[in-house]
């Protein structure tokens, strides 16, 4: 049958893209390049703003019920201090985060996308045809659109108009963790110990399981992969909590994109959604709740322009111009706001003073998370007498000096 919109990675973005085309009546195909279930390299960590997008999905119950609960946050300052936060909610979002592997949260939502009504195929896209679809595994497939939602991956986009101008990735790694002796309920971030611009997690799956990871976003040349066995052995809290645990697999590596103030993202019969726009936090990691987002503001802009122009051919960029425009005025304050925190705040100088505190720096830390997690706009941040006060303060010493990896 024909297609109007072929959607290129079946993800998160590229998923509940097609979900939300399939439900509008739009033919859709879904393609990946690998049958489900299958992994994706993440912290697997849900935010509050991605569960209210699962929410507006029909999604919300079933991820819940899969997932493990965090309702706190934790940090350890380079310097070794410690501060926590409650997750705070609004009127839409809720007050906990959601940690759940990929190999079950991806299927979720593919499967979701497939029983709306979205084709798929399982194959490998190699380049796009010039009048609109693509070339998959060497049959060409016409479409109207294609919609580019593969990740960091620069295979496909890169023979593009959407192809980036430089560099964009950032580095990371994971392993899961079974048989913790008490991971605790918490969501646990360490600036200590560890090459900055970056930070380790620790995010319990289940009772006595754990997500373990690093990512660097900095100029220099670190292997997430090679440093992540050596913080658990090396880094005194994180060997602690996870004494006695066996990893679960291998040690995982992938690139991260956080370029979407710069990033292209649409020409014409082709756009972007997800890490494919660029659309991950540059200061915290976190993509996923920006791949659901995009992919709803990209299904509605895809829908009317459909309907507007209903001949055959790729539709023109000016068609689906309202696109780009939605993203930034969705995601730009934030991103200008999280690529200055990652500039010039991510240093032990500032770090220590955020999370070095204790209830004197509370405010602040509560603030920034909120803002992070899409519960208070980002001008909340950035309160003149709040950063005077962050700035001039003197953090917290713990009795041991951490040692630093590197």
């Amino acid at each position: 049958m024909p297609f109007d919109v072929i959607v290129v990675g079946a993800g998160p973005a590229g998923s509940a893209t097609a979900w939300h085309l399939a439900r509008a009546g739009v033919a859709t195909l879904l393609v990946d390049k690998s049958a489900f279930p299958r992994d994706k390299v993440c912290g697997d960590c849900l935010s509050p703003r991605a569960q209210h997008y699962l929410g507006r999905m029909g999604l919300a119950d079933a991820v819940a019920g899969a997932a493990h609960a965090a309702t706190r946050i934790r940090f350890r300052a380079p310097g070794g201090a410690e501060a926590s936060t409650a997750i705070a909610g609004n009127a839409t979002l809720p007050d906990r985060t959601l940690v759940l592997p990929r190999l079950v949260f991806d299927e979720l939502l593919w499967r979701h996308a497939v029983t709306a009504g979205a084709a798929f195929r399982v194959g490998h896209v190699r380049a796009l045809l010039p009048a609109g679809g693509v070339v998959l595994d060497g049959e060409p497939l016409p479409a109207r659109v294609v919609v580019i939602a593969t990740g960091a991956a620069l295979s496909l986009i890169r023979n593009t108009p959407l192809a980036p101008a430089g560099p964009v990735h950032s580095v990371a790694a994971r392993c899961y963790l079974e048989g913790l002796p008490a991971p605790g309920p918490d969501l646990r971030f360490f600036f200590d110990q560890l090459p900055l611009p970056g930070y380790a997690w620790l995010f319990p799956t289940g009772p006595a399981s754990a997500n373990l990871g690093y990512w660097y976003n900095g100029p220099e040349g670190v292997s997430a992969a090679a440093l992540l066995p050596r913080l658990l052995k090396e880094h005194a809290e994180i060997a602690a909590l996870t004494a006695g645990a066996g990893p679960v697999g291998r040690v995982a590596g992938y690139p991260i994109r956080t370029d979407f103030l710069t990033a292209p993202m649409l020409a014409d019969g082709l756009l972007a959604v997800g890490e494919a726009a660029g659309l991950v936090n540059p200061f915290t990691g976190e993509g996923i709740d920006y791949a659901l987002e995009s992919a709803e503001l990209a299904a509605a802009q895809i829908v009317a322009a459909l309907h507007a122009e209903p001949t055959s051919g790729a539709l023109p960029a000016t068609a689906l111009a309202g696109y780009p425009r939605a993203l930034d005025r969705h995601f730009r304050a934030l991103f200008l706001l999280m690529s200055a925190a990652q500039r010039w705040a991510f240093n032990p100088f500032v770090l220590d003073r955020l999370f070095g505190r204790g209830a004197a720096g509370q405010d602040m830390v509560d603030r920034l998370i909120a803002v992070c997690f899409g519960a208070a706009p980002p001008r909340r941040v950035l309160a003149p007498l709040g950063l005077l006060r962050l700035l001039s303060a003197r953090p917290q010493r713990p009795n041991i000096a951490p040692r630093r990896a590197s």
